[in-house]
């Protein structure tokens, strides 16, 4: 069944979950789970510093083109 959907027997057996679908570093995978049991205040903390970085990472592709 799972070959005539295209899709894997794991996503057939266990549905669809869209972090393992999307996220290929399992260690990043790890933490963002991790980081869901952390208060709202240390939530909000990493987003913030995910943000900056990502933001940096961008500024810095662009500015070596």
């Amino acid at each position: 069944m799972a070959e005539v959907l295209e899709i894997s027997l794991d996503r057939l057996a266990h549905g669809e979950n869209k972090a393992q679908d999307t996220i290929e570093d399992n260690d990043l995978l790890t933490l963002f789970n991790k980081a869901q049991n952390l208060s709202e205040k240390q939530k909000e903390t990493v987003k913030d510093f995910l943000s900056a970085f990502v933001l940096k990472a961008d500024l810095t592709q662009k500015l070596a083109q």
